[in-house]
């Protein structure tokens, strides 16, 4: 899972990268690599929006993070009608449908190992949690009985 600076910063890079294979006249199945970049960016970026939702919300920065996302948001919806375009204008008949439904495919499963990595992670980091609260408690519970016997 990787923050959403960096998904954003993939989405362009791979934007960038198709629309550098079509104005070189190239096929569109040359892009391959950048078509999954741009898939996987866009199921990382949505995990860490629904991620962000579900989590708790501080309360300094939120009308900045609400317009940085909004206006990525806008961004990352003017580059996915740029593609779409293209791939009208370049593309075989029903190509796009079909890239759509693949990207669909990956995006799923990108979400699928990430909620994976993110459920392993949240048990760990509950297990830690747990394990040090519970040492802390024992020591207590030592130091308190030494202070009761008057060892201490």
């Amino acid at each position: 899972m990787i923050d959403p600076i960096s998904a954003f910063g993939m989405l362009t890079s791979a934007h960038a990268g198709i629309k550098k294979i079509i104005s070189m006249g190239k096929d569109l199945s040359s892009a391959t690599n950048y078509i999954k970049k741009y898939a996987n960016a866009e199921a990382e970026l949505n995990f860490g929006k629904e991620r962000k939702k579900k989590g708790f919300l501080g309360f300094g920065g939120v009308t900045s993070d609400a317009l940085d996302l909004h206006f990525k948001k806008e961004e990352q919806k003017k580059m996915h009608e740029e593609l779409r375009s293209m791939f009208l204008l370049y593309g075989s008949t029903g190509e796009w449908e079909r890239l759509q439904a693949t990207i669909a495919q990956v995006r799923a499963e990108r979400k699928k190992q990430l909620e994976e990595q993110a459920k392993k992670r949240d048990f760990i980091i509950k297990c830690v949690v747990g394990i040090s609260v519970a040492t802390v408690g024992g020591v207590a519970i030592y130091f308190w009985a030494l202070y009761l016997k008057g060892s201490l």
